[in-house]
């Protein structure tokens, strides 16, 4: 049975509560501002994530950034979602103060997400 119109926008609506991410022909992608360790520690979450998960995430390092991208046949999917949506936790709670910055988060909002306080 294949998704519905309903189906869709109910991704999309958990998709808009995700600063960051973007949906674009089947993909969801994200690029995060993090240093050479913070990346190495993001990736070694991410792992455990898309385990749990059973997604395939393309993770590489670009520029200063961590680049994530799901791509599957037929397009992103909920469990897609809720991947992006631990990963943007781990963000948050790791890069702190920058990631509030970042994704827009007012200063507070989120603290217990992040480490450190």
């Amino acid at each position: 049975m294949g998704r519905t119109e309903q189906d869709d926008n109910v991704l999309l609506d958990a998709l808009r509560e995700l600063n960051g991410w973007v949906a674009d022909d089947g993909r969801l992608s994200r690029s995060l501002p993090l240093d050479d360790s913070q990346h190495a520690e993001l990736a070694e979450q991410i792992k455990i994530f898309a385990d749990t998960l059973g997604v395939r995430p393309d993770v590489r390092r670009t520029d200063e950034a961590t680049l994530i991208v799901l791509a599957r046949e037929g397009g992103f999917s909920l469990t897609d979602v809720t991947f992006a949506g631990r990963v943007e936790t781990a963000y948050i709670t790791m890069a702190g103060d920058l990631a509030a910055e970042e994704t827009g988060l007012a200063k507070g909002r989120f603290r217990w997400l992040r480490r450190g306080e």
